[in-house]
């Protein structure tokens, strides 16, 4: 069993919450650009494809595996 990056329950919990709060209200993020979208589609009866966000997301998960990668090389 791997050891967890972050050795406090509470620091964890924690980051992981505002990370989420972050996603869903910095304007550049895939989830804001998605909420946005469907909320635009509801009011308009058209949706866009949302290709922008679909790479904003993909270049974000290819960095947490990056760094996920490179912590758990170092740490052994």
């Amino acid at each position: 069993c791997n050891r967890p990056l972050l050795r406090a329950p509470g620091y964890a919990v924690t980051t992981a919450g505002l990370g989420v709060l972050l996603a869903l209200v910095v304007s550049g993020s895939p989830a804001n650009a998605a909420l946005s979208g469907l909320a635009t589609g509801a009011r308009t009866g058209s949706a866009g494809l949302g290709l922008t966000a679909l790479a904003g997301a993909l270049l974000l998960a290819a960095g947490a595996g990056a760094v996920s990668c490179t912590l758990a090389a170092r740490r052994g």
